[in-house]
């Protein structure tokens, strides 16, 4: 599937105000040119824009995306399997999540999740909280996060893990 319209910011200007659009030719010829932007063309975001896409492309982060999202997710998985409080971890490259449920059951537990992300915390890990019944964990962890890094995070992890199932 190749989608009509891609947006993107925050991440693209690291700290400065940016986004953007890109879509096929004839999608964005429908729109006439003029301005929606209040920061449109300023010079100092676009440089960091820039600065940021080179980096990204000369670090080759994408694949390191891919490469240690897969170590986390194949871990996390490893752990869930063991624990009947996780009812899904999901992801793709370096976003991921964990869903917690009652044991043993499909009902969201948001107390749980609360002991898991207090857990973390403890341990010097910073997750996201979130998903409609708050019984969701989030990670999204810069696309530079190293193996080491990542498996000192998923260690961290499945200790709050165990240790909410307790």
């Amino acid at each position: 599937m190749t989608p009509d319209l891609l947006t993107f910011a925050k991440g693209i200007g690291n700290g400065f105000a940016l986004a953007g659009v890109v879509g096929r030719a004839e999608v964005m010829e429908a729109v006439p040119a003029i301005s929606f932007s209040t920061f449109g063309g300023n010079p100092i975001s676009t440089a960091a824009g820039n600065a940021v896409l080179d980096y990204v492309l000369d670090h080759n982060l994408q694949a390191n995306a891919q490469r240690v999202g897969a170590i986390l997710l194949e871990g996390l998985r490893a752990a869930a399997a063991q624990q009947p409080i996780v009812a899904e971890v999901r992801g793709k490259g370096l976003m991921l999540a964990i869903e917690f449920v009652r044991s043993g059951t499909l009902e969201p537990d948001a107390a749980v999740t609360t002991r898991v992300f207090e857990a973390c915390k403890a341990g010097g890990l910073l997750v996201g909280k979130g998903g409609l019944y708050g019984n969701v964990l989030r990670m999204g962890p810069p696309l530079t996060l190293s193996e080491e890094e990542a498996r000192e995070g998923l260690a961290i992890l499945v200790d709050a893990i165990a240790s909410a199932a307790a």
